[in-house]
């Protein structure tokens, strides 16, 4: 027997962005033996008999670009991160060059690094040689602060991956680093109009937070740096400064002392006016709405706050994400119908819903432009965090990425004809279980079937959710 799940997102490692999941419920009927949960949206099914659809529409989050077909993998696949490579022993160390140069041309290039197989680009390598001495890693990463753009939205995945394939900072690196940076509640008030130095400066911060542990962390987290990144949460700074400013906190409130430091600087007084936003029909501050929300739930609570999953109305949701079925750095909305996930781990999350023949089909409305891998999968399907597997990786599960233009299915991409995707599309997802074919639509313009899934996937499909990033299903 067949058993379907609706959706299966895969977001790529350390993006940091959120997306909005909608899902559209077709033929009510089919779905009348569903019960509400914690988060979800309606999915869009569609009777075998040919009955009419009845379609309304939802939301939720992710981000852009294209990319190369790779060959078979007989590893598991990182969706951005490229294999770490050093020198080999006769091999003489790279010259050095222009260090704002290099990250650049890493940035470039990152959207086409698919493949675990695949050699690392040379401005990759260099930036790594070079962060092997304190000066050199103090380069690099003011070469981030300094260089990444704002509007590039595989930006704070660069800032990730390069610090953390870079060797840990010496006690010495960090504290110049903080030295150099010179940070402050002034600070954060300075070139507000243009804010991608900050959004570099927070994405850094937290990066750092989360690869260091116990005191170093502790010892990162300095009077000003706090001061700065509490600023950086006002309303005069511009809305990504303040989603990484608070990400950023929650990167630090992982050690306990910084918690307990950052919880008793009032924090949640600005939280409460913050999760206002997350429901904004601007899809940024939606993020931070949702992050906001999410810290006051679980992280830095207020004194006499009602939490928002005791208040939530579960009755007209019919299927969400499941809470019992995820992984273990995934944040998920007390509906249901949004995740997100800013580690730097991949993070997955199945549906609540299965069916076991007709023709399905569930929407995703896109909030941001990033890497992500939306699909369909069986039950056999792995969705390992740490091992880099998600959906699109084996052969019991394929997917659609609208960031570098591929379908994914068993660790093999092959690139589609769709434009790149970008906040606001629609993306479709059909499954037909009595053809045994599947189909991707942008926008309601469709791709050609895709039926190799079905070589293998004799039992369960699944609906999952890979890493970093926010997913809403409006009910």
């Amino acid at each position: 027997m067949i058993v379907v799940a609706l959706v299966v997102f895969y977001a790529s490692r350390s993006l940091f962005q959120g997306l909005l999941l909608t899902l559209e419920h077709h033929i009510p009927c089919l779905l009348g033996a569903l019960r509400a949960g914690s988060m979800g949206n309606s999915c869009v099914c569609r009777d075998d008999s040919g009955a009419e659809d009845n379609v309304e529409s939802r939301r939720w989050q992710t981000e852009n670009s294209r990319v190369p077909v790779p060959e078979a993998r007989s590893h598991p696949r990182d969706p951005v991160r490229p294999p770490r490579r050093g020198r080999g022993p006769h091999e003489p160390r790279r010259k050095k060059q222009n260090v704002d140069g290099l990250v650049l041309d890493t940035l470039a290039v990152i959207r086409t690094l698919v493949d675990n197989d695949q050699e690392p680009p040379y401005s990759m390598i260099t930036l790594h040689e070079m962060a092997e001495t304190d000066e050199g890693w103090l380069e690099v990463v003011q070469s981030l602060i300094r260089v990444i753009p704002l509007e590039d939205p595989l930006g704070p995945a660069v800032i990730t991956l390069l610090l953390d394939e870079c060797p840990l900072p010496t006690k010495d690196a960090l504290q110049r680093l903080t030295e150099i940076l010179n940070l402050s509640g002034a600070a954060a008030c300075q070139d507000a109009c243009h804010p991608a130095r900050h959004r570099n400066t927070t994405a850094v911060l937290g990066c750092l937070a989360e690869k260091l542990a116990g005191p170093a962390s502790i010892g990162l987290l300095s009077p000003g740096i706090l001061e700065y990144l509490l600023q950086s949460l006002n309303f005069q700074s511009h809305p990504t400064v303040m989603l990484f400013a608070l990400i950023a906190l929650e990167k630090f409130a992982q050690t306990s002392e910084n918690k307990m430091t950052v919880s008793q600087s009032c924090i949640s007084d600005q939280l409460i006016l913050l999760e206002k936003w997350a429901d904004n029909p601007d899809y940024l501050k939606r993020q931070v709405g949702f992050c906001a929300q999410w810290s006051l739930d679980n992280l830095f609570l207020k004194e006499g706050r009602q939490f928002t999953y005791e208040k939530v109305d579960l009755t007209s949701i019919r299927a969400m994400l499941n809470s019992n079925d995820v992984s273990e750095y995934l944040k998920i909305s007390p509906h249901g119908l949004e995740a997100r996930c800013d580690a730097s781990s991949f993070e997955s999350v199945r549906c609540t819903f299965c069916v076991d023949s007709g023709v399905w089909y569930y929407e995703v409305t896109v909030i941001t432009s990033g890497v992500m891998q939306i699909g369909w999968a069986t039950r056999d399907s792995k969705f390992l965090n740490h091992e880099g597997y998600g959906i699109g990786d084996d052969e019991y599960s394929c997917a659609y990425d609208g960031c570098r233009q591929l379908i994914w299915y068993n660790a093999r991409s092959k690139p589609h004809s769709h434009p790149c995707w970008k906040e606001g599309d629609t993306i479709g997802f059909l499954l037909d279980l009595h053809e045994k074919q599947m189909i991707f639509y942008l926008n309601g313009n469709q791709l050609p079937a895709e039926k190799q899934v079905f070589s293998s996937a004799i039992y369960t499909f699944i609906f999952a959710y890979l890493k970093p990033s926010l997913s809403k299903f409006p009910n």
